[in-house]
């Protein structure tokens, strides 16, 4: 079967993988006072999470379907419930939790046997909190999230991820399967070929490594990557802190995330140290110029935050099946993958900027849906670099002369891991 456009793998996708899985269904600051809720979809599901009160745990999921005909209840992605959820075909109202407190005319339904007020509430879904997310999984018995999650909040909570605000939230209906997607952001192999404007990334070699469900991208000390000056002259680094400099500047200016306003700043001073400053010096005050350019604007600077750890973290993760985040100083790239309904050829594709601000200047951020990548053009540089291979991928695994993927096992072996829960959720017992 063809992993990317086989409708037997979709309908396995359907039954077997989505309702059994924890997916990051919105941001928690998207919930902020009681009645505020989320639509969250997932092929014909879709779920609908409200706050129920004042605490961080005060939240309800449930299925966004009314019991009565099978109307969604709510068709808009956000929005506020009053003290019910009232159903726009025929008026039957729920409680926040999702309990069935009327039904019109209800003194009708005496001789319908099915008709049972306590039975008939919406089916609740597991709900749980990590990183500012807000997660949900459709089985009642399902292991926790943090098991689910294994390693991942011991390598990324001294990030303070919980902590992060949007800087911006763009959405793709994007031209290729979501697994396609997944993929290229689950390496950094085509690097030195895909990303070509301001870094020459041809010598960066970076391992992958699957740890639990999940797994990570490291990078291996190596020489200094070429970079593009104002000139547009190549120009190799002389010193650590010019190639540091000239590394997370790039990304800063052709993506708009990972390094924001302060690590600018940052990386400006480190980059005037003198080229024979020692390794040890150059790393302490990576880490001390990005404190005090936060601690100056009057942003909180994560505690568990070291240099160790910000080298223990690596550069990028993917929490499976469809979560990637690449953790920086100054906040993180957040990406979510999901299929759209049954077309194996798009994608839902959310991509977060998410930033640290001080208290009371974080950005009122609104998401922009984008029809395509050719939609998408002016808004990130490196990214549309990215996309232009994922639409030429996603044609050429349907060829009869593409035999299967030959995979890196150093630098791709996360996407043979991804492979490889795929198989493990796909396959049932007799199988």
């Amino acid at each position: 079967m063809n992993l990317y456009c086989d409708p037997e793998i979709d309908r396995l996708e359907r039954e077997r993988l989505w309702p059994n899985v924890w997916q990051m269904a919105c941001r928690e600051a998207e919930l902020v006072a009681a009645g505020d809720f989320v639509t969250y979809d997932i092929v014909d599901d879709s779920i609908l999470i409200v706050r129920t009160g004042a605490g961080a745990d005060d939240l309800a999921a449930m299925y966004n379907v009314c019991q009565h005909r099978g109307r969604r209840l709510r068709d808009e992605p956000h929005g506020r419930i009053g003290k019910t959820i009232q159903c726009r075909f025929h008026g039957w109202q729920y409680t926040p939790t999702g309990e069935l407190v009327q039904a019109h005319f209800e003194e009708d339904f005496r001789d319908c046997p099915a008709f049972d007020k306590a039975q008939l509430g919406l089916p609740r879904v597991q709900v749980a909190r990590w990183g500012g997310w807000i997660w949900i999984h459709q089985d009642p018995q399902a292991e926790p999230l943090r098991q689910w999650l294994g390693e991942v909040p011991r390598f990324l909570d001294p990030f303070a991820p919980e902590a992060m605000r949007p800087l911006w939230w763009k959405t793709i209906i994007a031209p290729a399967n979501w697994k396609i997607l997944v993929e290229a952001f689950t390496e950094a192999y085509h690097s030195g070929y895909t990303h070509l404007t301001g870094i020459n990334y041809r010598s960066a070699r970076v391992p992958s490594l699957a740890l639990g469900n999940h797994s990570m991208l490291y990078g291996e000390p190596g020489p200094f990557t070429e970079y593009k000056n104002a000139e547009g002259r190549w120009v190799t680094p002389t010193s650590l802190q010019e190639n540091l400099w000239a590394n997370f500047v790039h990304l800063g200016r052709t993506i708009g995330a990972m390094t924001l306003e302060p690590g600018m700043a940052a990386y400006e001073r480190l980059r005037r140290l003198p080229d024979d400053t020692a390794v040890d010096v150059v790393l302490t005050k990576l880490l001390e110029y990005h404190r005090e350019e936060m601690e100056q604007r009057g942003i909180v600077w994560p505690e568990g935050l070291t240099l160790e750890a910000w080298a223990a973290a690596g550069l990028d993760w993917h929490v499976f099946p469809n979560s990637i985040v690449l953790p920086t100083f100054d906040g993180a790239l957040w990406y979510r993958m999901r299929p759209n309904g049954h077309d194996h050829d798009t994608s839902l594709i959310d991509i977060w900027s998410l930033g640290r601000f001080a208290p009371g200047t974080e950005p009122v951020v609104r998401q922009e849906i984008f029809q395509g990548f050719a939609a998408f053009r002016g808004q990130c540089e490196f990214l549309e670099e990215d996309f232009s291979n994922i639409e030429a991928v996603n044609r050429g695994v349907k060829s009869r002369g593409f035999r299967a993927a030959i995979l890196n096992p150093v630098q791709e072996s996360g996407i043979a891991h991804f492979h490889g829960m795929l198989e493990k959720f796909l396959r049932s017992a007799g199988d």
